[in-house]
């Protein structure tokens, strides 16, 4: 079916006012989203105008600027609730959480950014990451995104092809490098960020598998660099790796010796 005829051009205006704050936000006047959008000003006040009554954008308190607003939230929080991934997840993030210390995230791949799907916050008393549920970062940068590009090479190639961004002096942005990165990544089953998203911080990512053994989610484990590298040396590594194995179990997935160990269990029980 060609979508193409039913798009009306009022509604496409209406999503690209909005898909400016999730690239550009949080905050911008009406001037940036013109700018962002090639709106007329008449235009896109209008728009803003009826998004602001429904609730889809809210003015700052000064008025010169805005942002998104609470319907938003909302639809992302039943959006976020229909995500089995992060329902199954949860008690398991929990207890790594606990575990560690230290903060747990769960992201999925979103073009050439990462999503943040659930942040659950370190029990130390100062944190410095600037993540947060439905806010988004480079994949390419971040131990979450390259575990998703990795296992995903396909979209990886796209965004190969592309510039890549430098957040900090350490972000791998040669092609060539990353790729084998990439490839190392998909070999071992994890991925570090070593301070190429954010410098002081550190993370260690996995993957997380549905029933057919596709990567739709990775999870991780991130802290300021003099806590975390030390505990890289003390088995952090490993037990990330087991959690995130333990949640892709729950969504369905058999590791390839556990798959055969349940083929030979049926085979000996058909011969009983």
């Amino acid at each position: 079916m060609k979508t193409s005829a039913y798009r009306t051009r009022s509604v496409e205006r209406v999503l690209a006012v909005l898909d400016v704050f999730i690239d550009a936000g949080p905050s911008l006047t009406l001037t940036q989203v013109c700018g962002a959008t090639g709106l007329a000003p008449s235009t896109a006040y209008r728009l803003m105008a009826n998004l602001v009554a429904r609730g889809y954008l809210e003015p700052d308190r000064e008025g010169n600027a805005y942002r998104l607003g609470l319907t938003v939230i909302r639809l992302a929080g039943v959006a976020l609730g229909q995500l089995d991934v992060r329902v199954k997840a949860a008690p398991l993030m929990d207890e790594l959480r606990n575990q560690t210390r230290e903060t747990v995230h769960l992201a999925a791949l979103d073009g050439r950014h990462i999503i943040y799907l659930e942040k659950l916050e370190g029990l130390h008393a100062i944190g410095l990451m600037s993540s947060r549920v439905g806010r988004t970062a480079l994949a390419h940068c971040t131990a979450l995104g390259r575990v998703l590009l990795a296992f995903n090479p396909d979209k990886a190639e796209a965004i190969l092809e592309g510039p890549l961004e430098a957040p900090t002096a350490r972000t791998v942005v040669d092609p060539r490098a990353l790729r084998a990165l990439l490839a190392q990544v998909n070999e071992q089953g994890y991925a570090l960020d070593l301070g190429e998203h954010e410098l002081d911080v550190r993370c260690v990512a996995v993957p997380v598998r549905n029933h057919s053994g596709a990567v739709i989610a990775a999870m991780s484990v991130s802290g300021p660099a003099q806590r975390i590298e030390p505990m890289l040396s003390e088995g952090l590594v490993g037990e990330v790796v087991r959690v995130g194995r333990d949640v892709s179990g729950l969504l369905g997935y058999l590791r390839p010796d556990t798959a055969r160990e349940v083929a030979r269990s049926t085979r000996r029980s058909r011969t009983v």
